[in-house]
């Protein structure tokens, strides 16, 4: 019954989740190079992305003190935790259910 719903979230969920991994790694090449904040598209990319960032930064200031800016690396690894544990578990359940 609930299969097809299943299924085509864990799909929907794999696409946000691949665009956000787009995001956040665009984020991290601009930091680097420095992108110019009024640019349109830099402005873009740091508006979408920081507000995943800041409460990540917060937690890890005094946990993993120094210059690394840790929060995309660990969005990144959630991100994967979220593709690679629980979106196969919806698909499989896609599959018993149908």
């Amino acid at each position: 019954m609930f299969g097809p719903i299943a299924d085509a979230i864990a799909r929907i969920l794999d696409v946000i989740l691949n665009l956000v991994q787009v995001l956040v790694i665009a984020s991290v090449i601009i930091s680097w190079v420095g992108g110019d904040p009024g640019n349109q598209l830099v402005g873009t990319v740091r508006s979408l992305t920081e507000p995943m960032f800041r409460p990540l930064r917060r937690l890890t200031r005094n946990l993993l003190p120094g210059p690394i800016d840790w929060a995309p690396m660990i969005v990144l690894l959630i991100i994967m935790f979220i593709q690679y544990g629980i979106i196969p578990y919806l698909r499989m359940e896609a599959r018993l259910g149908a």
